[in-house]
């Protein structure tokens, strides 16, 4: 059938269903094709192997069946198509769970199907495989050498199981562990019938998808200039995307609920965990370097100049072990000599746990306490205790809770700890080895139930080369004296940023709003400068010893500058020690830097 319009594509989860009503108000609301959402994230893999292996039926992101029970009557009734990647470690048990409501509420004529080969916690095993597995950043890391037991892996895997799902007549579509932005590649894929080597067109719609899978990210959440949008941010509604056939979009939302789409929140979004100018997938490798975004109307973003190349022949995996248990406490300090305060208590515990077998311990002070405050609470800061140990015994209430729990009477002035001593109990952490995997090794399939054959999903057509990403400094610097007399003024009154993470690497992007400001943008941001701003946060070489990567490149049409740090969020979300284990403030951090602005750029309207 011959498409005469642009799908129309609509976002509801960006982790783990974020919003019970979100399908509902997208159903009713957004005017669109196919609904997506995107529930999984390293961490709620690892969340899923332990609930598995206490449950064989869990395993999977409950909160999909809770958003579809609300929303099946009026997805029906539209015809609506569903695609999730909310089976995580149990695609099957979701399938059968979302067969069953779709019957119980008496739409016997839907037609569910699920993805399968992403689950290769059985391949792992063969030693065969095992040796010829590498570290996704470092290819000298082989998975045989890590020194965990692992416990499940998921290999990201592509678009086109969904499409020969879709093509099948398919209503629904659950997925396990597909990259986030397969069920956007698909929808267009099968939308328009595209051919597997539609490399710009999949490119195009690689980027829609990266674009709108973190919900209300794209909408004006997380976002550095939200100020400009209070007080918009509300209710924030779910974002659309308008892709056309040659992959190119509009970004959209939903109209008479909260938020706004604009060029740059959506720049923003668009920087956002990238790896850097190539943004690799088992469908097709987008190249981003020439990127336009812009403003075409109220609530309406037009992005295009991205091509594609072929994938490469391998793609990400996620292999989990278990590494232990933690725990940690938090005591919180306010008045005078806070530093030294904090010293007091970081020697008494290190006293008391000089003997321990952890295998992390962290002991770090957050925040700076106001000057003459006027309520306590804007005085106090915290200290937070956290630990690691692979074996139970070894952070048992024995070896931390009590411990910690009797130097109450020999603490510092004003001593008070959060009274919630259960988070001093030990709990279970898994640990993350990301890797690549060659795509022939896994079993990319697809199964309309009940009963339905199994679809083999063939490799591409052809494959690139997996290559480094291009990295480098500015082409033609300018002499940052030419931009005339500056001020110390934080980085963030003039410039954009957002941070993310990807696996143990932090990416931070930032960008201006003026074409006269990007020249000084680039050549300001250097490498060496990054460093610098990150001041004593910054840790040249990694616990291994060997020197911190890091990566920048340029996207001049959207005035943006890049960068990737490797090994920076100690471990990644699953088993840092770090608040912010995914690296979310690090950009906001960065742009409360002091640093020199020319005069000229912060005479007009500070961010």
């Amino acid at each position: 059938m011959l498409r005469k319009r642009p799908l129309r594509v609509g976002n509801v989860s960006g982790a783990t269903g974020d919003s019970p009503n979100a399908m509902r108000r997208m159903a009713q609301d957004g005017n669109v094709d196919v609904i997506v959402g995107d529930w999984l994230s390293e961490m709620n893999i690892a969340w899923n192997a332990i609930a598995k292996a206490q449950d064989p039926s869990l395993g999977y992101e409950a909160g999909f069946l809770l958003q579809l029970s609300e929303s099946i009557d009026l997805i029906m009734e539209r015809d609506i198509k569903v695609v999730t990647n909310a089976g995580a470690l149990n695609t099957a048990a979701l399938a059968a769970e979302t067969r069953a409501i779709s019957r119980a509420r008496g739409h016997h004529e839907a037609k569910i199907a699920m993805v399968l080969g992403d689950d290769i916690s059985g391949l792992i095993k063969d030693p065969e495989v095992r040796r010829n597995l590498t570290h996704l950043d470092h290819g000298d890391w082989r998975f045989e050498d890590w020194p965990m037991e692992a416990y499940c892996g998921v290999a990201y895997i592509g678009a086109w199981g969904i499409v020969e799902a879709l093509n099948a007549g398919a209503d629904i579509v659950i997925c396990g562990r597909v990259t986030d932005a397969s069920p956007v590649i698909a929808a267009a894929a099968w939308w328009y019938q595209w051919g597997r080597n539609a490399w710009d067109s999949l490119a195009g719609a690689l980027i829609a998808g990266h674009l709108i899978e973190c919900g209300p990210y794209i909408t004006g959440a997380n976002f550095s200039g939200f100020k400009t949008l209070l007080p918009k941010l509300i209710d924030l509604s779910f974002p659309i995307a308008e892709i056309n056939e040659d992959g190119t979009c509009v970004i959209t939302k939903c109209e008479g609920y909260g938020g706004a789409v604009t060029k740059h929140n959506t720049t923003a979004q668009f920087l956002y965990e990238l790896q850097g100018e190539q943004y690799l997938n088992p469908d097709v490798v987008a190249n981003l370097h020439d990127i336009q975004i812009q403003d075409i109307g109220p609530d309406r973003v037009h992005v295009h100049g991205v091509t594609g190349v072929p994938p490469p022949a391998t793609t990400k995996a996620i292999i989990a072990a278990r590494g232990g248990y933690q725990a940690e406490a938090t005591f919180y300090i306010n008045g005078l000599d806070v530093t030294e305060k904090a010293e007091m208590m970081r020697n008494q515990l290190l006293h008391i746990f000089r003997d321990h077998s952890f295998s992390k311990l962290s002991i770090e002070l957050y925040g700076s306490p106001a000057v003459d405050p006027k309520r306590q609470q804007a005085g106090t800061v915290s200290l937070r205790v956290f630990a690691q140990a692979r074996n139970l015994e070894d952070i048992s209430a024995l070896k931390f809770k009590i411990p910690i729990y009797a130097l109450r009477m020999q603490s510092y002035p004003g001593y008070h700890m959060n009274l919630d001593f259960r988070t001093m109990d030990p709990k279970p952490f898994m640990e993350i080895f990301p890797a690549t995997i060659s795509c022939s090794l896994v079993k990319h399939r697809v199964r309309i139930l009940p009963n339905g054959p199994e679809i083999p999903i063939v490799t591409p057509p052809s494959t690139t080369k997996l290559t480094p990403q291009p990295t480098y400094e500015t082409l033609h610097p300018t002499t940052l004296s030419m931009f005339g007399p500056t001020e110390e003024a934080p980085l963030g009154s003039i410039v954009h940023a957002r941070s993310g993470d990807k696996a143990n690497n932090s990416n931070i992007g930032f960008f201006v709003r003026t074409e006269e400001e990007y020249p000084w943008l680039q050549s300001f941001l250097t490498i060496p400068r990054l460093k610098e701003l990150f001041a004593e946060d910054w840790v040249e070489k990694t616990e291994d010893g060997d020197h911190r990567q890091v990566e920048r490149c340029e996207f001049p049409n959207i005035l943006a500058v890049h960068f990737r740090v490797l090994d920076f969020l100690d471990g990644g979300i699953a088993s840092s020690s770090r608040i912010d284990g995914l690296g979310k403030g690090v950009g906001e951090y960065l742009r409360s830097r002091v640093v020199p602005i020319p005069v000229k750029f912060l005479q007009r309207e500070w961010i």
